[in-house]
């Protein structure tokens, strides 16, 4: 049975003109360029807005986009889409909900400092087999106890989504590092970090540089890895960041990591 090709990109969304030179319109086609070179085969997107849509919409013919329950407190909002090739994958099932008290509403809890949600989508290769469950999303950048709370309510979700033996996959920035509440409640529920699933501990490990690449200094005590790919059920072959540059523009703020699983 062929590997699946995962990846997890916090993209930045498309109208912040304070970005300068990586203000979405200058960036745009190096983005469109690498997801070409890449293919990944699932893509979970954090922050994706309808700007980064009409590009990709354009650019992007041969992936099928579903965009998730909207997040953030005012228009324009941000998604938690899920892309996939469908000559790889056929979807067959989706659905989504929001990180609070009352997940069926677009709604906030736990102090959090913006709104957020998580899209979740089941998927078949075009070939047959087992199916896999992928589940995306955005913790608070602000609120520990939103982050944590929220982490608890996606178990929760997953444990009554996912099937016997299913393969399952989170993506999302979760905007603290490994080590942190959140992180030890993924592990104890049985999800494991594919960064250390592929066994190669001298990569590049910060997924957030702030658009400014190898240049980026970490703050004390942090690591900044902080978008993760976590697994159950996956043999986790490769992981990478994904690096691509064009003089001062970066792909975004967040480095894309890129994992290659069975």
């Amino acid at each position: 049975m062929s590997s699946i090709s995962i990846m997890s990109f916090n993209i930045r969304g498309a109208y912040w003109k304070d970005d300068g030179v990586n203000y979405w319109p200058e960036r745009a086609a190096l983005n469109v360029a690498m997801l070409k070179r890449v293919q990944p085969d699932l893509i979970g997107f954090q922050e994706f807005q309808d700007g980064n849509m009409e590009t990709y919409a354009s650019e992007l013919s041969g992936y099928r986009w579903s965009l998730g329950p909207r997040y953030g407190h005012h228009a324009p909002f941000e998604y938690p889409a899920i892309a996939w090739r469908p000559e790889r994958l056929r979807l067959c099932g989706s659905g989504g909900f929001w990180l609070s008290e009352t997940p069926a509403q677009h709604s906030e809890a736990w102090q959090t400092a913006c709104i957020r949600s998580a899209q979740w989508a089941r998927f078949q290769r075009v070939e047959g087999g087992p199916s896999w469950l992928i589940l995306n999303t955005h913790l608070d950048h602000i609120s520990a106890l939103a982050r944590l709370e929220g982490t608890q309510l996606i178990l929760k979700r997953l444990e009554a989504l996912k099937m016997p033996g299913e393969a399952v996959i989170i993506t999302g920035d979760f905007n603290c590092d490994p080590g942190t509440p959140p992180y030890q409640a993924f592990q104890q529920a049985g999800y494991q970090d594919c960064f250390l699933l592929a066994g190669d501990q001298h990569a590049p490990a910060h997924t957030y540089h702030g658009f400014r690449g190898q240049q980026y200094r970490l703050k004390q005590g942090r690591s900044e890895r902080i978008d993760w790919v976590l697994a159950q059920h996956v043999k986790v072959n490769t992981y990478e960041l994904v690096q691509d540059q064009a003089g001062p523009r970066y792909l975004s703020d967040h480095y894309p990591v890129l994992v290659n699983g069975e």
